[in-house]
């Protein structure tokens, strides 16, 4: 079996999403976890500077996701530790233990050229997340991210409504496309 074929599907869209991003330049990662991904922006797009972000916080409110999971409650501190030891020798990486809010509130105004959003789905997170990224990306930037069609029994598609306002807000200044259950968020705001 070659490395394809061991990869999940999700593994692979994601694999060719980052094939379409821009290479160089200054991207941001909201919602870490174990720095899988982290590492697939970097081999592939090659960031001049990426941010990590992620709490790494145990929320048990939010039972329906990683982090609020009883099994991961004391699972948090290790894997930001991992993460840190991870990219550590990597000047590239920035790791910001912090909200997505705190940390890119950070960040300067149109200072990112993408961003991959995979962190809390719940609302209001999601709308806040891709809200306070279209200040952080440059103007004809890039608003990307994981799980669009997620689903949950008391709030239906969180995700895809927070991206569809967006886009329905921003009229002919963005475009959407989807690629099985990733979006790209493409701004043409210049």
């Amino acid at each position: 079996m070659d490395n394809q074929e061991e990869k999940s599907k999700r593994e692979r869209v994601r694999e060719r999403l980052l094939q379409s991003m821009p290479k160089g330049g200054h991207v941001a990662e909201i919602g870490v976890w174990e720095g899988g991904f982290s590492r697939k922006i970097l081999e592939i797009c090659r960031p001049d500077m990426l941010h990590l972000i992620d709490p790494w916080l145990y929320q048990p409110e939010f039972g329906n996701t990683g982090f609020g999971r009883k099994k991961n409650e004391f699972l948090m501190e290790q894997k930001y530790l991992d993460v840190v030891a991870a990219f550590r020798d990597n000047a590239a990486v920035k790791v910001h233990r912090a909200t997505s809010e705190d940390a890119l509130n950070a960040l300067p105004d149109g200072s990112l050229d993408w961003v991959y959003i995979d962190a809390n789905h719940n609302e209001p997170f999601i709308g806040n997340d891709v809200g306070l990224c279209l200040r952080k990306v440059k103007p004809n930037g890039i608003i990307a991210g994981d799980d669009f069609n997620w689903m949950t029994e008391a709030s239906g598609a969180p995700v895809k409504r927070a991206v569809e306002a967006a886009v329905a807000a921003l009229g002919d200044k963005a475009s959407l496309r989807l690629m099985a259950n990733q979006y790209i968020i493409t701004l043409k705001r210049a």
